[in-house]
């Protein structure tokens, strides 16, 4: 039988433990345990216990050794006490137990566990006068999340606080350890650590260690605070921080964020560090301060918010004094240099909708200098546009201005101010015919030149009829376009044009089951034709406002107007066709498709943009596009556009992408096209794949076969441990303007930009996405950064 004296030690240890150490010794232990066991079945575990050699005790509490970097997260269940039942009472054992009044003495292989949370040590002191206790001796606390060994424990339960001294610890999640020399809990779950060191590499191989004098987490407001510390890569210190901050759980927190490092030849040594500011939770702000050494200090701004009825950012960069524009510079570049970017949506009501996207530059070199990459240097324009809409089922109203930059230009585009629309949909009645009416009222305003209002109204009334197998969709339309035109000498000119526009739809679906070893397909067969008639009007004393011919493609088989814009309505008579067919398998995915088309004209085009020549061709070139993935591993995009009447190619594309592994990719791509000016022919590849289990190599080379100059090349070596990441890349891209037909504006004095991009994680402190992150996804094909993750 158990002795009394024993039964009581055994329940007041239990009663002070389960308002104590369960519940409040770390900050992410469980709650309150609802029950507490002392009964006589302590009695036989510890007699079992005494049992046990001193040797197996000491295996049992020592400290788990954390050697190498664990393939997949730690599994802490070999480390704790087989408990589930979040109601499972907290059981106490020991080898001896006594009491000398309000003191109570465990010794001896000491345990004490709850809900897969177990306390081992050698001795175990509990004070019932003042509600404390203290565990010392090989301790070790094992929970969920984290170990803990230290060398005492002592818990004040009239101050809800606790003292632990001489400390290691390891979290399982991220392979986070470190030792401290106190750990302190208060009443509120604030933990301080004392004389700390904290990192992710394993104990035998500190690749790097963050060393602090104090750190400070408040797990209720998700902040974490360090005072006085040091960060140190293979035990020589990079950098110090008098103070820093930093979240200890995923909410957004106001801090800095992971900075950037690159050298070329154009800025120089290129610092960015930013700062998160997180105002409030539907709104924040990032502050990036840069340093260029040939340039100067800059101020990047990136202001977010999200309301109810309002959503938008608000970007801004602005250099006061660029170094580099001397008055004797060859580029004229100004001392200021700034860009900014708004995009701004307001719900006004359920029907009303506002908008502003605008975007503007300094100067035409901002690009060129701080843009990075090719396609950044050649935008060409950038556009100002403001609106008010009104929508529903029936109606479309909308209100808006417009305005563009034009880089590396002598012209201007026209300013749109305003654009009115207003747009009547009369739904398909029983009878499936469906109508609309179009109007606008335009004003194209430029200095030096032509000005204008157009007035636009364009009823149309169409036919729908579909079945499983067919379509077919005749439309009318009649467009009455009035234009008052002023020229420079402020005469004024009147003109109107009357054109219908009759077109006829039509197409077949096909379909047949295919059957495969590794399943059934389904092949489809879509013929369609498309037949378009508008009748010839002589609009050459119309000015060209917001009109464009576009380029040739399976789109333009089935456009009713051949140019985009309505200053010239084209004049056709003419029958497009085309024939696709798809393979889908049996959940309904396409694996496969090949299309070819062409238009036959039926009559000589006359309506030109400008003074050109009548287009007399009796039909365009031949499209083809392929797209094939039948397998997981290989797709295939191609189009080309073959003239038979020359028997040349006028555009032509073929890209491969090959990625038997996620990041294990192969890209590449071949693109050609030929126009009356010049012809541009590129070949790229681009690929990253790992070369063991640490490194990865990347990298991409695009050449201008016609020019025989490369337009971007890098090559980037990554190497990755389980507790820190590098990744360094070398890069040249050709950093012109080009005019519209891909060639060399002049007196442009540097051609190509080079640069070195650093980008060092230390995971557990570090950022997912870097300085290099966003130029290797644009470059390759189905690239994930995943350095650090």
């Amino acid at each position: 039988m158990v002795s009394n004296k024993v039964r009581w030690v055994k329940s007041f240890l239990a009663s002070a433990i389960s308002t104590s150490l369960m519940g409040i010794a770390m900050p992410t232990l469980a709650a309150q345990p609802q029950g507490v066991e002392a009964s006589e079945d302590i009695q036989q575990d510890v007699d079992s216990q005494q049992a046990t050699s001193s040797n197996d005790s000491v295996e049992l509490y020592q400290f788990p050794e954390f050697k190498t970097c664990p393939s997949e997260n730690v599994e802490p269940i070999r480390y704790q006490a087989d408990l589930s039942d979040p109601n499972e009472p907290i059981k106490i054992y020991s080898d001896t137990a006594s009491r000398e009044g309000d003191m109570a003495y465990l010794t001896g292989n000491v345990q004490v566990s709850q809900d897969q949370q177990q306390l081992t040590a050698d001795r175990l002191t509990a004070n019932n006068r003042d509600k404390s206790y203290r565990a010392e001796g090989d301790l070790l606390f094992t929970n969920q999340n984290f170990v803990v060994g230290a060398e005492s424990l002592d818990y004040f339960s009239l101050e809800g606080s606790t003292k632990i001294q001489d400390t290691r610890y390891h979290l399982y999640s991220n392979n986070a350890n470190g030792e401290a020399e106190v750990i302190r809990v208060d009443n509120k779950q604030v933990l301080t650590l004392s004389n700390t060191d904290f990192s992710t590499c394993p104990e035998d191989q500190k690749s790097w260690v963050f060393e602090s004098e104090e750190i400070v987490i408040d797990r209720a407001s998700g902040w974490g605070e360090a005072y006085n510390s040091v960060v140190k890569v293979a035990d020589i210190p990079v950098f110090y921080l008098p103070y820093i901050t930093f979240p200890v759980d995923d909410r957004r927190k106001t801090g800095l964020l992971p900075p950037s490092f690159s050298n070329s030849n154009r800025n120089g040594r290129d610092v960015s560090i930013p700062y998160y500011f997180n105002l409030a939770p539907n709104y924040d702000l990032t502050l990036t301060p840069r340093y260029m050494t040939s340039r100067g200090a800059m101020l990047g701004s990136e202001f977010r918010y999200l309301t109810h009825q309002n959503s938008g950012e608000l970007f801004f960069e602005y250099l006061p004094n660029d170094k580099a524009a001397t008055e004797t510079n060859p580029e004229n570049l100004p001392e200021e240099r700034w860009q900014y970017d708004v995009n701004h949506f307001t719900q006004l009501s359920e029907h009303w909708t506002t908008g502003i996207a605008a975007r503007q530059v300094s100067d035409d070199g901002f690009f060129q200098d701080f843009g990075g990459s090719i396609q950044d240097s050649n935008q060409d324009i950038l556009g100002q546009n403001l609106y008010v809409q009104y929508l529903t089922n029936e109606w479309l109203m909308r209100t808006e201005y417009q305005d563009w930059q034009l880089l590396n230009s002598p012209v201007e585009r026209y300013t749109i101010a305003p654009k009115v629309q207003l747009t009547r949909y009369f739904e398909p009645n029983e009878n499936d015919f469906e109508a609309k009416i179009h109007t606008e009222l335009t004003r194209f305003d430029k200095d030096n030149a032509v000005t204008a209002d157009r007035y636009h109204v364009e009823p149309s009334i169409g036919w729908s009829h579909e079945t499983l197998y067919s379509f077919f969709r005749p439309e009318l339309s009649f467009a009455y376009t009035q234009y008052e035109q002023t020229d420079i000498a402020g005469v004024d000119q009147t003109i109107d044009r009357s054109l219908p526009t009759l077109s006829i739809d039509t197409g077949l679906f096909f379909e047949r089951t295919l059957n495969f070893d590794d399943g059934d397909m389904t092949q489809t067969l879509e013929p369609r034709v498309f037949y378009l008639f508008t009748p010839y009007e002589d609009q050459q004393n119309i000015g060209i406002y917001d009109t464009s011919l576009p380029t040739f493609n399976f789109t333009q088989l089935f456009s009713r107007n051949r140019f985009s814009g309505i200053d010239r309505i084209g004049d056709a008579n003419q029958v497009s066709g085309a024939i696709t067919s798809r393979f889908l398998d049996e959940e309904g995915r396409e694996k496969a498709s090949v299309s070819i088309g062409r238009t036959v004209y039926l009559k000589d085009r006359k309506v030109t943009l400008l003074d050109m020549p009548v287009e007399t061709n009796k039909q365009s070139g031949l499209l083809a596009e392929v797209n094939w993935r039948w397998t997981d591993n290989i797709e295939v995009k191609s189009a080309i556009e073959w003239d038979d009447q020359t028997n040349e190619t006028t555009h032509g594309l073929v890209n491969l992408h090959y990625e038997p592994k996620t990041n294990h990719i192969i890209n590449l791509g071949h693109r050609y096209r030929k126009t009356p000016a010049r012809t541009q022919e590129e070949a790229e590849l681009a690929f990253a794949w790992p070369m063991s289990q640490d490194w990865r190599l990347l990298g991409r080379y695009n050449q201008d076969l016609t020019e025989n100059r490369t337009n971007d090349a890098f090559l980037g070596l990554e190497y990755e441990s389980c507790c820190w990441a590098v990744r360094v890349v070398a890069r040249r891209y050709i950093n012109i303007q080009l005019d519209s037909q891909g060639g060399l504006v002049p007196n442009q004095p540097d051609e190509h930009s080079s640069g070195v991009y650093i980008q060092f994680v230390l995971k557990g402190v570090g950022s997912l996405r870097g300085s290099t992150t966003e130029f290797l996804e644009e470059s390759i094909y189905g690239y994930e950064d995943l350095l650090g993750k």
